[in-house]
């Protein structure tokens, strides 16, 4: 366990330190794969069910549908890019080949046509978007695999985490203006029938504009990055069979006690995730979709510039002191006290007051992701100390997996919870009982994810000490190889 009584004092070596090159083409990279996903998310809702009038409950069953898709396909393509081997790596050339299509396909997705049925959004929404993300986790695996990899250190790990998800955070502040900018379209005071005609238009532009710069970041991370255990590690590392990894996986107790944990922190939030825009403009605004845009949308940055500061200044900071394990308890504790808080801070005609619970819903979310990214790296040097392979992709897939299984099965729920709670966007303002069971849920759901988060991760056993144990055998391990590879070139050679 990690605590400030048992964690010695352990400082990075220079050539453990990530460039600032690389930090950035990491951090471009993790920005394409978080402003997307988070562009879509924004979207979503504003757009198909506010906008156009689509069922929640079919929105919301599009989104469990994309996101257990997208759930599928990462430990494919995580075990796809661990035994992927070319001239350039085994992570670059797939970043690459998935740039374009997650470009193509994010600005397809606002391209429906006009005066379209419900049952033909619903379809094109589904099927543009399960190519999507297949395109994304195409990009989004080999990559995951190559932050983790930057590093050896235990504490460089959690820096470069850090940086990387601030890079996300910063994509997803401009993903919160999104809607913003398609109501530039839009005459103040518009028909029912021009707004809708003249925010297509709106997100139509705002779509195409942001797949080129999706584009162009996307191929960043291969301009700049390296893979540093290719040569001496993976290149010569045999294909494993995936459900050979899975087997040696499951026998890790710190890494599916993380697993789960990720996976019901996820669920408890993404219940009511998409349920925030809905309290700002029902709860708080009674309805009034323009007028609650704006605040909405400095909101929505408001978490995100929390979640940036908390990434780069005070959980790598905290880590040093306490530990990885004990980092996400504390966020996981941050997200209780948030929730209580909504309570008192979620009042009708009081717009500013609730930044304080979205500022603190950026904190707690951004410390859970960034010591679950951290944590990876260790336990993947346990599993070469273990086994003799490195299978970053694989562990990377697997939290992808658990993650978003939590977060699809929450977002499917809330259609249909808004549904039993008597949500009509015809009607504009909502009913007393309405507001009163989302306000409930708000809170309710992920205070008890939360919850279970510090009750599984109990489990998670890598300390510092431990993984610099670890770590300072596999160095052995690997300049043996490398001595014994000199001498048999040597031998080799004529005399």
């Amino acid at each position: 366990m990690d605590s400030p009584a048992t964690q010695h004092e352990h400082n990075t070596s220079g050539k453990d330190r990530v460039s600032v090159r690389e930090q950035i083409g990491l951090g471009f990279g993790r920005a394409v794969q978080d402003g997307t996903h988070g562009s879509l998310f924004v979207l979503a809702s504003p757009i198909y069910n506010i906008t156009l009038g689509l069922d929640a409950r079919l929105l919301s069953t599009f989104v469990f549908v994309q996101r257990i898709w997208d759930a599928l396909l990462n430990p494919v393509f995580g075990q796809f890019s661990d035994n992927f081997r070319s001239r350039w790596g085994r992570r670059r050339p797939l970043i690459f080949l998935g740039a374009f299509p997650v470009a193509f396909f994010f600005g397809l997705l606002w391209w429906f046509p006009r005066n379209a049925s419900h049952t033909f959004l619903f379809w094109y929404l589904l099927l543009i978007s399960l190519a999507f993300y297949a395109g994304l986790s195409l990009f989004a695996m080999p990559l995951g695999g190559l932050i983790i990899e930057a590093t050896d250190d235990y504490h460089e790990r959690t820096r470069v985490a850090g940086i990387t998800l601030a890079f996300g955070f910063a994509a997803q502040i401009g993903s919160n203006w999104l809607f913003k900018l398609t109501q530039l379209w839009v005459p103040h005071g518009a028909p029912p029938s021009v707004r809708i005609a003249d925010t297509i238009t709106g997100v139509r532009w705002v779509g195409i504009v942001s797949a080129i710069l999706f584009l162009v970041m996307g191929l960043v991370p291969v301009a700049l990055c390296r893979e540093r255990n290719y040569a001496k590690v993976t290149s010569r590392q045999r294909p494993v069979p995936f459900l050979e990894s899975l087997r040696a996986v499951r026998g890790n107790q710190s890494f599916m006690s993380l697993l789960w944990a990720r996976c019901l922190f996820s669920f408890g939030y993404q219940m009511v995730g998409l349920m925030g825009g809905y309290m700002n403009i029902y709860y708080v605004f009674g309805g009034d979709i323009s007028g609650s845009a704006t605040v909405g949308a400095i909101l929505g940055s408001g978490y995100h510039i929390a979640a940036i500061a908390a990434s780069l200044f005070a959980y790598p900071h905290i880590e040093r002191r306490v530990g990885k394990r004990r980092t996400l308890e504390l966020a996981a504790a941050i997200l209780i006290v948030d929730c209580v808080s909504k309570y008192f801070l979620y009042q009708p005609g009081h717009p500013w007051m609730p930044i304080a619970i979205i500022m603190m819903n950026g904190i707690s979310n951004a410390g859970v992701s960034l010591m679950a990214i951290a944590m990876l790296g260790d336990i993947a040097d346990q599993d070469e100390y273990l086994f003799g392979l490195r299978r970053e992709g694989v562990f990377n897939s697997l939290l992808n997996w658990f993650e978003k299984a939590g977060s699809s099965l929450g977002s499917f729920m809330t259609g249909f919870l808004l549904s039993w709670i008597g949500f009509n966007p015809a009607l504009g303002a909502q009913s007393t009982h309405t507001l009163h069971w989302m306000k409930a849920s708000y809170i309710t759901f992920p205070a008890l994810g939360a919850v279970m988060t510090l009750i599984l991760v109990t489990r998670y056993n890598l300390s510092q000490d431990e993984v610099y144990k670890i770590k300072n055998e596999l160095v052995r391990r690997r300049a043996a190889v490398a001595a014994a590879d000199a001498a048999d070139v040597a031998g080799a050679a004529p005399a």
